[in-house]
């Protein structure tokens, strides 16, 4: 079962950035602007992408001027306060993520082993700390395996 934006999920997401979304047939645009650090994201949501000839789904695109971010397979979002959206993907043991915050901050985190995001801090790996600590809050609401 993919997952589809709906309109009441779009206008949660424009409150939570404040902004008014744009919407045209399955795609929304969320500009967002930072006057004080000068930067912009663009932040679109696509419904109904054939991604393969198996597979159809939503799409996660977020454009900065740092670069370009894709979340194929978009499986739903959670809102974070005060002012982020964690967007995510799963698959099997794995996750990825995509955090889009109103202050036009953007941090992709790809292919997360699902187990580290509830693991004790004390037995994973260190450099995994800084992933599974800022994402270990999603742990409630992904579907299980």
């Amino acid at each position: 079962m993919s997952f589809e934006f709906t309109s009441e999920h779009v206008s949660s997401i424009g409150k939570m950035l404040s902004i008014e979304p744009e919407i045209q047939g399955d795609d929304t645009t969320i500009a967002l602007s930072n006057e004080e650090s000068r930067q912009t994201l663009t932040l679109t949501l696509h419904n109904n992408v054939q991604f393969s000839e198996h597979e159809n789904g939503s799409l996660v695109v977020a454009h900065t001027q740092h670069g370009y971010f894709e979340l194929h397979g978009c499986s739903g979002f959670m809102l974070f306060e005060p002012d982020e959206v964690i967007f995510y993907s799963q698959r099997a043991e794995r996750m990825s993520f995509l955090v889009v915050g109103k202050q036009c901050t953007c941090s992709m985190f790809s292919d997360i082993v699902r187990e580290n995001l509830s693991a004790d801090f004390a037995d994973i790996d260190p450099r995994l700390i800084m992933s599974s600590m800022q994402l270990s809050l999603t742990e409630t609401v992904v579907d299980a395996p």
